[in-house]
């Protein structure tokens, strides 16, 4: 077969913590403790996400998945198990080829239609053809475990801690660090924030739960670099900006759209 491109970017963000781009589909965060290292999403599944990781670190791998969508969980065949929300399970991992080469993430860049006019995923190095491909013969589904609030994670020297966020879909996670003080937040947080998946006021319980907890954290990285730089934080003011638009919503200013949600 093959061999699968490793060379995704990454940025260092601190002392043993990456962000790992999946050729701007999806952001990968890399926890390294003395122990373990904890990954955080899996991405769309393009290239070898295990063979880039393992060429930082050759601690046991814990696979932790934020939410069940698409491009975050695809690779995670390669991980032989992973935790996710009980209430996001029951998906196809990866899901099927076509639906993965087809969605927005990618069609847009081979189209160039996102913010220049030429193709843009041939800045990356990956070959579309080789790199996004169908489980191979004989490949096992991962072992899913149940991931669900309060749940701790000790790497060795740092702990994480699993969160409860729904809105972007009913399981969704976020994680907070406690070496590094960063809130990992998957889709809770992002510029398609498709909230939804419960009511409303679920959701708006659950950001301000996690705002009344800043006091463990000190930046929150979401799953997609999009209104963000690589390696760079949310700007603060993203949290309170989303609480005050649910709280619109809830008071009846506005109505929530439906937009595409992966």
């Amino acid at each position: 077969m093959t061999e699968l491109t490793k060379l995704y970017p990454m940025v260092q963000i601190k002392k043993n913590t990456w962000e790992i781009d999946e050729f701007d589909c999806a952001s990968i965060f890399l926890l390294i403790g003395t122990e373990k290292a904890m990954v955080i999403d899996c991405g769309m599944g393009i290239g070898d996400l295990r063979g880039a990781i393992e060429m930082i670190t050759d601690k046991p791998l814990i696979c932790v998945i934020s939410h069940g969508h698409i491009d975050h969980t695809a690779n995670a065949r390669q991980f032989g198990e992973i935790w996710l929300n009980p209430k996001d399970q029951g998906i196809e991992i990866p899901m099927n080829y076509a639906r993965r080469r087809d969605t927005e993430h990618i069609a847009q860049r081979q189209k160039g239609s996102i913010g220049a006019p030429y193709n843009m995923y041939r800045l990356y190095a990956y070959d579309i053809e080789v790199d996004l491909r169908e489980p191979g013969p004989g490949e096992p589904m991962p072992v899913i475990h149940d991931l669900t609030d309060g749940m701790q994670f000790d790497l060795g020297g740092r702990t994480v801690t699993a969160y409860e966020c729904p809105g972007h879909t009913a399981g969704e996670m976020v994680f907070i660090d406690d070496q590094t003080h960063l809130m990992f937040a998957g889709d809770a947080l992002n510029f398609n924030l498709g909230i939804g998946a419960v009511p409303v006021e679920t959701t708006l319980k659950a950001l301000r739960r996690l705002q009344a907890m800043q006091d463990q954290y000190t930046g929150i990285f979401n799953g997609h670099h999009d209104f963000r730089p690589l390696g760079m934080p949310l700007d603060d003011d993203c949290l309170p900006t989303v609480i005050s638009m649910c709280e619109d919503i809830v008071a009846g200013h506005y109505s929530a759209c439906t937009v595409p949600s992966f």
